[in-house]
């Protein structure tokens, strides 16, 4: 659904295991390989300042901290669709902006099968929610506010960028 790669969840073993079928290069990897795969331009890039991947790393390890959760009947397990989309979107914004990318200060299960992630950068503030019912992005600086629903990828790295500006 969101860019051209495939996640194959399987289990709900470490996800680090999991496997992204790339569509353009009809390549298969695991996610925790993902963050060491760069074009020539992108190493050349990232030579001096290795933190793209290490905010995959901890992104991927975030994700799978929402494994451990105790989940029940009031309170949902975010579903192995969820979480492959959420990857994604992840994987995208971090392919795409690098260094640039600003981790989340949260990274929850919303307890209702899906997920919420919140970034925050001085007086901005963007806030993500993905589940079965409903995808939604919502922006803040100071007072004023705004949403975008079914978001995609592109607008989400757009708003990852808004958020790094001063």
């Amino acid at each position: 659904m969101i860019g051209k790669a495939e996640l194959e969840f399987k289990n709900n073993s470490s996800l680090e295991n999991h496997v992204v079928f790339d569509g353009v290069t009809g390549q298969s990897i695991k996610l925790k390989e993902l963050a060491y795969r760069r074009s020539e331009k992108q190493i050349q890039k990232f030579q001096s300042n290795s933190s793209s991947e290490v905010n995959w790393g901890v992104l991927l390890s975030k994700l799978q901290d929402l494994l451990n959760v105790e989940y029940d009947e009031d309170f949902l397990e975010p579903s192995q669709y969820i979480l492959k989309q959420i990857a994604e979107l992840l994987y995208s914004a971090n392919n795409n902006l690098g260094y640039e990318m600003t981790l989340p200060k949260f990274l929850v299960p919303d307890g209702e099968g899906g997920i919420r992630i919140e970034w925050r950068m001085n007086d901005k503030y963007l806030h993500l929610v993905y589940s079965e019912k409903r995808n939604y992005l919502y922006f803040q600086e100071n007072s004023e506010g705004n949403g975008i629903k079914d978001f995609s990828a592109n607008q989400l790295i757009e708003k990852l960028r808004w958020l790094n500006q001063k």
